[in-house]
């Protein structure tokens, strides 16, 4: 299995990102539609062009965070763990990976309200994206998927499994 592999849940936040994807390539396939018949006419003058410039640089912005914010989350495949922040990726081998866990998630250094799925190596532990949901009142980070208490859990196994399955397929010796 070559391909990335998502290992949590799809939920309302990637059906939310997912219609602002839509709404954006709607967004800028008409600004840029508008903006070449305007100047297949001649009827742009510099104001309109750095206008149009800018709506597209925004355009492309939002896109890209849009698309990044949809994309966030864990994957797996036969060589390794991935996990997507909105600003960055981290790939991890699998025979780095020692386990997961479920801490609180760090916002500036400090515990939030949630726990989040974390990825412990032979080098630290590494944060994802993917919190559970609490009802606990204090600071939370909205950078990635929210699963309730079942699927956190389901996913904390299904990422132990693989971990296995990636050990046998290396002849290594299964621990949990």
């Amino acid at each position: 299995m070559r391909r990335w592999q998502r290992m949590d849940p799809w939920g309302a936040r990637q059906v939310f990102t997912g219609f602002m994807l839509l709404v954006g390539c709607t967004a800028a396939t008409t600004l840029s539609v508008l903006a070449g018949r305007a100047l297949i006419r001649g009827e742009i003058d510099v104001r309109a062009a750095l206008g149009m410039a800018g709506a597209l640089i925004f355009m492309g912005v939002w896109l890209t965070f849009a698309f990044r914010l949809h994309l966030t989350g864990i994957y797996v495949n036969d060589r390794g763990v991935r996990l997507r922040h909105v600003f960055s990726t981290r790939t991890l081998p699998w025979s780095r990976v020692t386990g997961f866990e479920a801490s609180p998630a760090l916002f500036l250094g400090e515990p939030t309200s949630r726990l989040a799925c974390w990825v412990r190596t032979t080098d630290g532990a590494f944060e994802s994206a993917v919190q559970r949901r609490s009802r606990r009142v204090g600071w939370r980070k909205e950078n990635g998927p929210v699963l309730d208490a079942a699927d956190f859990d389901q996913l904390l196994v299904r990422l132990a499994d693989q971990r296995a399955r990636a050990r046998l397929d290396r002849g290594g010796v299964v621990s949990r």
